[in-house]
């Protein structure tokens, strides 16, 4: 494949979608050919129309559902996508995911007790880039925002597609996000992705400088 997969991860509300819409806007003044995908695509697969009657808690609560059941939900939204994901990259396009395989492991390891979660991890890996042959990123980001500053970002969302709701049951699990936290803090370690802190001696960094930390790493593939 000459195109190359960027993908942003971070706990809700820590400004992946921000991140990724700017560097696209960056890259494509730079005359690069760039396509986002944002993970999951509630509105355009069948199975992201499910994963949002999930958040919203139509299959029961954030404890009623198994976490390996969940996860088959948002593989399967990312599987529909492939064909697409996969010509983009083979025409030698950027592809920004604001989200992507890491997000699940991230959401859905948290549920296990930490003893268990490496396992888990395991499982989902080999199910979405062995089984599903999904591509591996070329780079993540880690935009680490520390969970006191997230929630209240959480809270000051545009209303989302998939729930009418400020927070969604993942959003509104107390302690989860925390746990959340935890599963992208060792994702982090174990597969060196490039962490971005977004937070100095308590202050939000601006968005563009940010954004440019970002664009200097692209460029630098």
């Amino acid at each position: 494949m000459t195109g190359k997969l960027i993908t942003i991860e971070g706990i809700d509300g820590s400004g992946k979608g921000t991140q990724s819409q700017l560097l696209i806007e960056k890259l494509n003044q730079l005359g690069k050919k760039v396509k986002m995908y944002s993970f999951p695509a509630y509105e355009q697969t069948f199975f992201g129309r499910e994963v949002g009657a999930f958040l919203r808690g139509e299959f029961g609560s954030i404890d009623q559902v198994p976490p390996k059941l969940a996860s088959v939900l948002f593989a399967s939204d990312r599987l529909e996508q492939k064909p697409n994901l996969l010509a983009d990259l083979n025409a030698g396009y950027y592809v920004i995911c604001d989200r992507y395989v890491e997000s699940n492991m991230g959401h859905q390891a948290a549920k296990f007790p930490e003893h268990e979660r490496a396992a888990f991890i395991d499982w989902l890996e080999e199910l979405e880039y062995q089984v599903n042959g999904l591509p591996k990123p070329d780079i993540t980001f880690f935009l680490d925002v520390p969970l006191s500053v997230s929630k209240e970002l959480v809270l000051k969302k545009k209303q989302r597609s998939y729930t009418d709701e400020k927070e969604d049951i993942h959003e509104a699990a107390h302690g989860y996000l925390e746990k959340v936290y935890q599963v992208y803090q060792y994702l982090n370690q174990k597969n060196q992705w490039c962490r971005i802190p977004c937070v100095e001696q308590g202050a939000i960094r601006s968005i563009d400088t940010i954004n440019q930390e970002l664009l200097e790493k692209v460029q630098s593939l």
